[in-house]
């Protein structure tokens, strides 16, 4: 019996190809283990969208090959790197790419062992490594938006919707196995659809058929374009209790300049109108971007534009990135690149900005009730996963001081009581 270590970075959509890839391995030939000690063979699916993240999965190649275990690597830093990791990095003993190779990997790694593994990679199929009540759901795959910055287009390909059938009857079988809450992703979920024979179906459709599952009690939605966010999509989220008003837009910038450069689908205006129809409609909602400093070209007179953006429509939660500059995108050989210090400078302030805005927030919610999922226990707390946070560990925490015994996974009624900068403080309803 063969021991297989896997280790995922990157997003949470690289987490749902590496369950997959696990599920290869479900016979009796092999066993799962998190020690690379204890390992027969280590597969390592790598992210290369930024520069961080290349740097740390060229870190855990070299780290993971000093245990001199069959070494497997995948992922999208393979996909933009192949010809130069492979010629760089002898200690690999298979490098397998997405586009050429991803379907072969079974065969492949079948060859490195001599033991037959699953067939195929099946994506309703998974060895889910997220806590029993909850799972992601990719509806998706690839981009078809060729934002200015994203090199995703390029690694993952065009956008192709997984056929709708297959992700309620996989939601449908993990929700009888315990799991009441689903997190949907994809690049561009909200364009869930567009490439399908049937025009009639869309991110809305997807969703409603999600909320009728019996025993689905939460389903949350992540990386949604202001663009994609309907009337449609606001009515189903103010009229079902199985989603949270919690919205992941991730806006970028504010200057039309910067966008346009950048190009996005939205302008400001546009970023404005859904914000303002989300709080209008749902007060209670949360509200989260993601934003870029240091874009080329982009000015003092640009960056104190973002700054008075987010002092005016304030957001729960946000991230920013310093703009790093990627082989093959459009903003690579533009000019007017910006310094790094200079990018760094930027990045801080907006942080420096939000962490008091945040904690503004995170005040106006005390009071307020919220139904959430028991995560984690320390001690005489427990960590609630509400309408305020998602799992993905970005947003801060949700803490209930209650001298009930509770367990992992179950649902419970709260108040906030207290708000610190990122965390709030709850008591049992």
């Amino acid at each position: 019996m063969k021991a297989i270590c896997l280790v995922s970075l990157g997003c949470v959509k690289n987490l749902v190809d590496s369950e997959a890839i696990l599920a290869l391995f479900r016979n009796d030939n092999f066993v799962l283990t998190d020690d690379p000690n204890k390992a027969d063979c280590i597969i390592i699916n790598t992210c290369g969208f930024i520069e961080s993240a290349k740097e740390e999965g060229i870190d855990k190649i070299l780290e993971m090959a000093q245990y001199k275990k069959k070494l497997v690597v995948i992922g999208c830093l393979v996909e933009r790197y192949y010809d130069e990791l492979k010629k760089a990095i002898k200690e690999v003993d298979l490098w397998v790419k997405f586009k050429d190779e991803y379907e072969k990997l079974p065969f492949l790694i079948q060859g490195l062992f001599k033991e037959e593994v699953g067939k195929h990679i099946d994506f309703s199929n998974r060895v889910l490594s997220t806590p029993s009540y909850t799972a992601y759901l990719k509806i998706s795959e690839g981009c078809n938006n060729f934002c200015a910055f994203c090199s995703i287009p390029y690694i993952r390909g065009r956008f192709v919707s997984y056929p709708l059938d297959e992700l309620i009857n996989y939601t449908k079988s993990i929700v009888k196995q315990g799991v009441k809450e689903i997190v949907v992703i994809g690049q561009d979920p909200t364009s869930y659809g567009k490439d399908l024979k049937d025009q009639n179906i869309n991110l809305v459709t997807l969703l409603k058929k999600l909320a009728e599952i019996d025993g689905l009690e939460f389903i949350r939605c992540l990386y949604l374009y202001p663009d994609g966010i309907t009337d449609e999509l606001l009515d189903l989220y103010q009229n079902n209790s199985k989603f949270p008003h919690y919205f992941d837009i991730p806006i970028q910038h504010s200057s039309d300049k910067i966008l346009k450069a950048m190009r996005r689908k939205h302008d400001r205006q546009d970023i404005i109108d859904v914000y303002t129809k989300i709080k209008t409609r749902m007060p209670d909602s949360i509200v989260r971007t993601t934003l870029i400093v240091g874009f080329p070209g982009e000015t003092n007179e640009d960056f104190e534009d973002l700054l008075d953006f987010i002092k005016t429509y304030k957001f729960n939660h946000l991230g920013v990135f310093s703009y790093s500059k990627e082989e093959g995108t459009l903003a690579y050989k533009m000019d007017h690149q910006v310094r790094k210090p200079t990018k760094e400078k930027r990045r801080a302030l907006v942080m420096k900005t939000q962490a008091n805005i945040s904690y503004e927030m995170n005040k106006s919610l005390i009071g307020n009730v919220y139904r959430g999922i028991v995560i984690k226990e320390d001690n005489d707390s427990y960590y609630i996963r509400t309408d305020y946070n998602s799992p993905d560990d970005i947003d801060g925490n949700v803490i209930l001081k209650t001298e009930k015994k509770h367990f992992i996974g179950e649902t419970v009624k709260i108040r906030i009581t207290h708000a610190f900068v990122y965390d709030l403080l709850a008591e049992e309803v």
